[in-house]
């Protein structure tokens, strides 16, 4: 599997940072990547990401409420892209972790989004920067 991943640390609760992370209707208000998601951001749900760079996808979500959720697309592991948010307490504040996984046969169809480092750093500083204007 290709592996990226990115790490912020957050000046807000873990609660703060995954209300966020779980707030569809607001995620393209914050992310520049997502213009829309339909579809509730809770375990076991499915949603429908509209993203920039590659247009619609479906996605199955699952989640331990507060510390780790993953959505993933295709059939793990050869054909799937796997983004997964991990939040973890640290001093008084959060450590946001994404990582993208994408399997050997997904590289044929890429993933969700135009992953790149830059990409997932943009996503967790600005995932950062919402959570500490709200907080």
């Amino acid at each position: 599997m290709d592996c990226l991943e990115a790490h912020t640390l957050i000046d807000a609760g873990n609660s703060a940072v995954w209300e966020i992370l779980t707030d569809s209707g607001n995620f393209p208000v914050w992310d520049s990547g997502i213009i829309a998601i339909s579809g509730e951001v809770r375990n076991g749900g499915t949603i429908k990401i509209r993203t920039r760079a590659r247009g619609r996808t479906r996605l199955r979500v699952e989640q331990v409420p507060g510390k780790v959720m993953t959505w993933t697309s295709g059939a793990p592991p050869w054909y799937s892209f796997v983004r997964t948010f991990i939040l973890t307490p640290e001093a008084g504040m959060t450590r946001l972790t994404v990582k993208d996984e994408l399997g050997p046969l997904g590289r044929l169809v890429g993933s969700p989004w135009a992953v790149t480092t830059e990409i997932l750093t943009g996503f967790t500083a600005a995932a950062k920067q919402r959570a500490e204007i709200l907080n």
